[in-house]
């Protein structure tokens, strides 16, 4: 156990030291590996993909783990195409959007992401609850898959919220 607790630890030394050149995507061994990184502290350090950088990794019926960072600008209640709520009173709880500012021009620029029921990641940032979350800056790991019929987040697990 003291030989995968020190390999975790030089493999997340030499991220930071050496940077990384996708800072939001996760690898098959980082993936298999997620209990230990989701109690690391190195969490903190992670800047995330765009949103716009996610949706382009994006592939059809694919799911890849990701850490994306954006700002939450509303929710979908219904379907994305007509039922995405930017402006408060929100009324839904299990999801978020994310866009790359906080005045997105088109939904298309937002990505829907699940909160599941019971997790802290849904008490700290549904809208319905916390509608002060509306335009901050955070980033949340996730898997990246179809969610309303469009690139979205499922099985959010981690968030960090920036600003």
């Amino acid at each position: 156990m003291n030989k995968t607790i020190f390999s975790l630890i030089v493999g997340l030394l030499f991220l930071v030291v050496a940077g990384c050149s996708s800072p939001g995507v996760l690898d098959s061994e980082t993936a298999a590996n997620d209990s230990a990184i989701a109690d690391s502290i190195a969490f903190d350090t992670v800047t995330g993909i765009s949103v716009r950088s996610a949706q382009n990794l994006y592939a059809a019926d694919s799911v890849k783990p990701v850490v994306v960072c954006g700002y939450i600008v509303g929710t979908v209640k219904g379907s994305f195409a007509s039922g995405c709520d930017l402006t408060p009173p929100f009324s839904v709880e299990t999801n978020l959007l994310l866009a790359d500012s906080v005045n997105p021009a088109s939904i298309y620029e937002c990505m829907p992401v699940e909160l599941q029921k019971d997790t802290r990641i849904r008490k700290k940032l549904n809208l319905v609850d916390n509608p002060h979350m509306c335009g901050r800056k955070v980033v949340i790991r996730g898997m990246l898959q179809k969610y309303f019929k469009v690139a979205g987040l499922k099985s959010t697990n981690r968030f960090r919220i920036c600003e």
